[in-house]
């Protein structure tokens, strides 16, 4: 009888919940994320699981999939399941407003390149090469991307595209002369501006975005998963959000979070590559 008893309590027991976000390697994605589990399994009484997937074109998947249950997300990640009426945002971190300010994507070019301005792309991509951070990236892939259309060429048509899987190897690639133009966040450009002005002489921006915002913390509606509960843990109790914002640097600075505004992202049109 015990056993059977047993047996029925783990039957009715709820999965583990995952919480989930994409790896980088300049960030321990792990340890920024383990607070925000803990919180929410102490919070609704589950276990948790944290999935750490390789890209956020593969975090944007798994969402999709409906295979994780909470993920920080990035804003590409966000925008590509933000449509699914089983995605629902639930927080975002409460960023400063100058860190808010610092996150661009740029497009920059090695001066010997011969490529002084956007509209000089069409006519020279199939002789460039071309660096993006990662699939998924926003300030390092997808904002350039949009860009890049709206000059009428696609990342296809370059030479050679090549992800250079941090946007610091973005940018040196442009410097080691393996790339003519390449994509990646603004802090590493504006870091080299300042500390070395000779070698960013070399180089020219040919464009800059407009400040992104952080992608939100999204729950996938199930029956064992109670997103507006989710919701309100994170935004009346932001124990965990100091850490989780030490994972993204366009997150650095949040110690709350606050709740999702639609209208931050209803403007933006990513389309894939």
């Amino acid at each position: 009888m015990i056993a059977l008893l047993l047996a029925a309590q783990l039957a009715a027991a709820p999965p583990p919940l995952k919480v989930a976000t994409y790896a980088y390697p300049k960030y321990d994605r792990a340890a920024a994320l383990k607070p925000m589990a803990e919180q929410l399994g102490a919070a609704l009484g589950r276990e948790t699981q944290m999935v750490l997937l390789e890209t956020p074109d593969a975090l944007a998947a798994a969402i999709a999939a409906g295979e994780v249950d909470i993920a920080m997300t990035n804003l590409a990640a966000y925008l590509a399941v933000r449509l699914d009426p089983k995605v629902q945002a639930v927080a975002v971190l409460d960023v400063p407003a100058a860190t808010a300010e610092r996150y661009r994507g740029v497009l920059v070019a090695r001066r010997g390149a011969g490529v002084a301005a956007m509209s000089d792309l069409p006519g020279t991509a199939a002789r460039l090469r071309y660096a993006e951070v990662l699939p998924g990236s926003t300030s390092g892939a997808l904002v350039q991307a949009a860009a890049l259309r709206q000059a009428g060429l696609t990342p296809g048509r370059f030479k050679e595209v090549r992800q250079a899987g941090t946007h610091e190897a973005a940018l040196a690639a442009l410097q080691a002369g393996t790339a003519d133009l390449a994509a990646f966040a603004e802090e590493p450009w504006r870091k080299l501006k300042a500390e070395n002005p000779q070698a960013a002489a070399g180089l020219v921006e040919l464009w800059r975005s407009a400040p992104l915002p952080a992608g939100p913390v999204v729950c996938v509606r199930a029956a064992t998963t109670p997103c507006d509960e989710i919701g309100a843990v994170l935004q009346g109790d932001g124990a965990a959000a100091a850490e989780l914002a030490k994972g993204w640097s366009e997150t650095e600075g949040a110690v709350r979070f606050r709740s999702y505004d639609s209208a931050l992202y209803q403007r933006f049109d990513l389309p894939n590559q």
